[in-house]
């Protein structure tokens, strides 16, 4: 029997393009400007983690293909995701489901807030780095800093309670000033170049692409791209129909490999191609931008990363929210998102959110890449679901062709290559600390919800049947 609830409640749209916005800007967050100087140009310089950004844009695109595919034959009263995998496998994995890609959209949402200060330390004077209060894995923590993100933190939350029509058309703007700003940086580097250097390396190593040192860039593939992910979630509010919805996943990921493409290119540019100073440099995006363009490519650069961490935030937020609330109507949530009618509660949902991004302030910044580890977890896992929920409704329908399989083969190497010991891109231990604190939490959340759901429902079904 379903548990589902059958609650009436007014649906809040919001408009074709925000939905775009907020997809495109959850894509472009904070690591567009972080991992080429991070991972992707240290571990497989340009022409590999060029390799790498095309290999993994077109498996995030098989994918996708699941998402595009079941969003054309979802009801239009109905969100994607919890639907999807409650409707084609059962309510069980609906709930791992949901909260496998909870542990992504809130990961992000910490990363993105712990990427203000990695923006403070680089725009502001030392000076301002005020109240030192502890080093944690060689990163220095500042009450100042842990001030501002906590802030923002508070802001966004906020502005997410006032509604997701608010959060859409704030993220709107954000989108545009985001991408005009990275535009203008991308000319203006090329525009900087003198007549005596060229656009491309003289030195183009084969061994970046047949060494397969690029694996770790394509393991966190699912992380860069998640923003496509979103789109099921908040589905039900976008003012359109299902079928141009799935435009949305489209145009996001082409945004989202062109806006990679060109922020990898300029970091190298900048950056002469000196592989060794991109890898020692603290920030190799925003030292290249200054030492090439100066004060105004800084200006540009601080717009761009300013936008995308707050796009980030806001529509992870704005995400997770719409995935809690579509677990709550289907009763997959603990009480303590739900209020005392056991409804689902969006101010609980959203304050708990907020209280859990609280922490990540005090982390610092070198456990960010720990974070991106896990949240890719979390994000695969939710597309072997998608993809083996697309699977089983195309053959219950005999129309399963070999890219449906070579979907759900493609979630699988996305798992595999962050748990398998022997990988390059394998979960490091702090990493599994983290990801086991939720797993706890999630198991408990099980047992009370969905194992106890099950007994009540097997219970009503045989007293209804006479046993």
């Amino acid at each position: 029997m379903s548990t589902k609830k059958t609650t009436t409640k007014k649906t809040e749209n919001i408009s074709y393009l925000q939905a775009i916005a907020i997809s495109v800007g959850a894509i472009i967050g904070w690591g567009a400007y972080v991992m080429p100087g991070d991972l992707f140009l240290p571990r497989s310089q340009l022409l590999g983690s060029s390799v790498a950004i095309i290999i993994g844009t077109w498996a995030i695109y098989m994918v996708a293909r699941a998402y595009i595919n079941l969003l054309t034959q979802t009801p239009e009263n109905e969100s994607g995701g919890i639907y999807w995998i409650e409707k084609y496998i059962n309510r069980k994995h609906a709930y791992v489901y949901g909260w496998g890609v909870a542990i992504g959209y809130i990961s992000i949402v910490a990363l993105n807030i712990s990427a203000v200060a990695l923006l403070l330390r680089y725009l502001l004077p030392d000076s301002l780095q005020l109240g030192y209060l502890y080093t944690i894995a060689g990163w220095e923590v500042y009450a100042s800093e842990v001030f501002l993100c906590s802030a923002a933190i508070i802001l966004f939350s906020y502005i997410n309670l006032r509604g997701v029509q608010v959060g859409a058309k704030i993220q709107l703007y954000i989108a545009l000033f985001m991408i005009v700003s990275v535009t203008a940086l991308f000319f203006g580097s090329l525009w900087a170049v003198p007549s005596t250097e060229t656009f491309l390396p003289t030195d183009m190593q084969s061994s970046s692409i047949t060494s397969l040192v690029w694996l770790p860039i394509l393991a966190v593939m699912p992380w860069a791209y998640v923003g496509f992910e979103t789109t099921p979630q908040i589905s039900k509010s976008i003012s359109d129909s299902k079928t141009k919805t799935k435009s949305i996943i489209l145009i996001s990921l082409v945004a989202g490999v062109l806006f990679y493409f060109l922020i990898n290119y300029f970091t190298a540019l900048n950056m002469n191609f000196d592989y060794e100073a991109i890898e020692s440099s603290n920030w190799a995006t925003g030292e290249g931008v200054d030492n090439r363009i100066g004060s105004i490519g800084i200006a540009l650069l601080s717009i761009a990363m300013i936008g995308s961490i707050l796009s980030g935030i806001n529509g992870f937020i704005l995400s997770s929210v719409k995935l809690l609330e579509s677990m709550g109507d289907s009763s997959l949530l603990p009480s303590v998102f739900t209020d005392k009618n056991q409804r689902f509660s969006k101010t609980k949902t959203v304050v708990l959110i907020a209280v859990v991004c609280l922490f990540s302030p005090w982390l610092g910044r070198n456990y960010l890449l720990d974070i991106v580890s896990m949240a890719s977890l979390g994000i695969t896992v939710g597309f072997a679901y998608v993809t083996m929920a697309d699977l089983l409704n195309e053959r219950r329908k005999n129309q399963a062709g070999i890219l449906n399989y070579l979907s759900v083969l493609i979630s699988i190497v996305f798992i595999s290559l962050l748990l398998l010991p022997f990988s390059p891109a394998a979960l490091s231990l702090n990493a599994y600390i983290l990801l086991a604190v939720f797993i706890v939490l999630g198991v408990i959340g099980y047992k009370k919800i969905v194992v106890t759901s099950s007994e009540v429902d097997s219970n009503l079904s045989n007293k209804m049947l006479g046993k």
